[in-house]
């Protein structure tokens, strides 16, 4: 999906930002009584918004559309609390049966901490009150306090509010859903018709990533449900379904939920069994259950369906848990989800969603180049590694190697890189890159039908230091398996020592690596073409456009071609230079195979060429 172009407010200054920041959370706070139930509605139209549009399609009225959908929802949650409610009755009246084992436990727990360090801490308690006692007569007794229950009338207003909050979050839902349509004209009326595309994506974008969220976390909690009723009911617990369906529900509470699903079990599980067997494999069952969704399904599925880092989901959900109470710790993956869209839409926001979006932003080679100066070579190598893993190791060079190196030059002719760091950054990448080929998986090897007798020589040229020539290093390790060998001019020579080493080469092509836009390139070229007239001259532009401009001023100075991805300098290499002579025992057609691989090489440069 394509970013959003910011809502324009570069004019307002970062304090006011901030500012209105603090401003926001302090009204949130204290008007949580209205916000609240905002939320809650907001959450159920995103809900509900789908049903309503599909009866939509069968020709219904939005309004008799509505009122279907909002009838059946709420049937589903009264007839679903009606059931756990009587269930817990039900469980509630035959706990007196189990008094015999709760005592029996009781007993147990007595009987393990007589004599134990339970017991020695609780006399040593009471000998140092006895001793306080006596150093300390005149202290009077306590008065005893008398509670009186309250009032009936008293407990109205306890009674009245969650039930008021119910059918505002209702209300509320039915005119959203109603009024959708209108809703979103407001919205767009807010950030301005100009904006209408922009706002457009911006709240399909919300609703993908909250349908995503609650669908993938919906399903998660479903299979825990499933699977700590049916342990239960092996286990042979009463009332097995009551607890699956109150784990599932429970898990909604992120980091909690389960945990809190977890103590009601294991408390009917000590007053219904004999001895300590069971409880401790209901506990096992939670434990093992939670652990199998929380580390290893949820990392696959949950945080990236959500678009939200898990450090951001841990961070979100203590904000949203000060902020809101118990409330805001079931809303604040949604709220955050919320935030992040918000935050890409309007401009001065975004370090929001850079701080909380899954996605880091940040290209491989900026994040090779990063981990290089830090000096973490394993992980630089390791990033270079999953790239070949994902695709090859060509695309892996082109990604990550080459960019790369255009910016470490750039840093340094920027002057962000002294001489020794930027010599260190080269050296550092050769090692990296040693270590990555090395690691990596060793290509399997075909039987040797086909002998070379002697490798054909590419002359490599560094146009100016160690970093152009870490590319034709990389690049060298490419052609060694089309039987090339491409033979490094020593980096930071004077011209007419490039010129000379190419001369004794004898080279069959010559390829120039620049790293930069200026006239060394040009003037290196030129004078290989004036000793070299006859052998095919490919320059390498490695981190440049190559715009048309650069493109003719090289072609013009001898240049056969011009390239900027080591792809189209391997294809250019092997469509200009002559192929190495190979011998096949007993195969007469070996020439003609080899010249048909060339030429399905040549169409394949220039393909990508036009």
């Amino acid at each position: 999906m394509s970013p959003l172009r910011p809502f324009d407010t570069s004019g307002t200054p970062r304090l006011v930002v901030l500012g209105g920041l603090i401003l926001a959370i302090a009204c949130l706070y204290w008007a949580r009584i209205i916000f609240i139930p905002i939320a809650l509605a907001l959450l159920a139209t995103f809900l509900l918004s789908p049903v309503v549009a599909l009866l939509r399609r069968t020709g219904l009225h939005r309004v008799a559309a509505v009122v279907i959908v909002i009838a059946l929802a709420v049937l589903l949650v009264v007839g679903v609390g009606w059931v756990l409610f009587s269930q817990i009755t039900a469980l509630a009246d035959d706990l007196p049966q189990y008094r015999a084992t709760i005592a029996r436990k009781i007993a147990d727990v007595q009987r393990v901490g007589k004599g134990g360090t339970l017991q020695k801490v609780e006399e040593t308690a009471q000998d140092v009150m006895a001793q306080i006692r006596r150093t300390d007569p005149q202290v009077k007794k306590p008065m005893p306090v008398v509670v009186t229950p309250p009032s009936p009338l008293g407990q109205i207003p306890r009674i009245v509010e969650p039930i008021g909050g119910a059918v505002f979050v209702l209300v509320l839902v039915v005119f959203m859903l109603i009024q959708q349509r209108e809703l979103r004209a407001r919205v767009v009326r807010l950030f301005g018709p100009d904006r209408l595309a922009e706002t457009t994506r911006a709240l399909d974008e919300a609703s993908e990533r909250i349908s995503r969220y609650l669908l993938t976390q919906t399903a998660l909690n479903a299979s825990f449900g499933i699977a700590i009723a049916v342990g239960l009911f092996v286990l042979g617990l009463p009332f097995a379904l009551t607890w699956g369906v109150f784990g599932a529900l429970l898990r909604f509470i992120p980091y909690a939920g389960a945990w809190i699903a977890t103590s009601i079990p294991v408390f009917v599980s000590l007053a219904v069994f004999d001895g300590w067997m069971k409880p401790l494999l209901v506990v096992g069952l939670f434990v093992v259950t939670e652990a199998i969704i929380a580390f290893v399904l949820e990392p696959l599925f949950f945080a990236r369906s959500a678009g939200v880092s898990s450090i951001a989901l841990l961070i979100s959900v203590a904000f949203w848990t000060w902020l809101w109470g118990p409330i805001g710790l079931a809303l604040a993956i949604p709220l955050t989800v919320w935030l992040v869209v918000f935050s890409h839409t309007v401009k001065g926001l975004e370090f929001i969603g850079i701080l909380v979006d899954d996605d880091a932003g940040l290209d491989q080679h900026i994040i090779f180049y990063q981990r290089i100066l830090a000096g973490d070579d394993q992980e630089a190598a390791e990033l270079v590694r999953e790239a070949v893993k994902t695709g090859s190791d060509l695309a892996a060079y082109d990604s990550i190697l080459v960019p790369a190196m255009a910016r470490v030059r750039r840093d340094y002719e920027t002057g962000q890189l002294p001489p020794a760091e930027y010599a260190h950054v080269i050296e550092t990448t050769r090692a990296v890159l040693d270590r990555a080929i090395a690691a990596g998986p060793t290509p399997a090897t075909e039987a040797p039908a086909a002998e070379v007798p002697e490798q054909v020589i590419v002359a490599g040229c560094p146009v100016r230091d160690g970093a152009d020539r870490v590319v034709l290093t990389t690049l060298n390790r490419v052609l060694e398996r089309d039987g090339y060998s491409l033979q490094i001019v020593s980096a930071g020579a004077l011209v007419s020592e490039t010129l000379a080493a190419v001369q004794e080469m004898n080279p069959a092509s010559i390829f120039v690596s620049s790293l930069e836009e200026s006239g060394r390139a040009r003037h290196l070229v030129k004078r290989l073409r004036t000793v070299c007239p006859e052998i095919p001259i490919v320059v390498g532009c490695w981190g440049l456009q190559a715009s048309s401009r650069l493109r003719a001023d090289l072609c013009a100075a001898g240049a056969d071609d011009v390239v900027t991805t080591l792809a189209q300098a391997r294809n250019d290499l092997l469509r200009l230079t002559p192929a190495p002579e190979r011998t096949l025992e007993g195969d007469d057609d070996s020439t003609d195979s080899e010249t048909e691989r060339r030429e399905g090489l040549g169409l394949v440069a220039a393909r990508e060429e036009s």
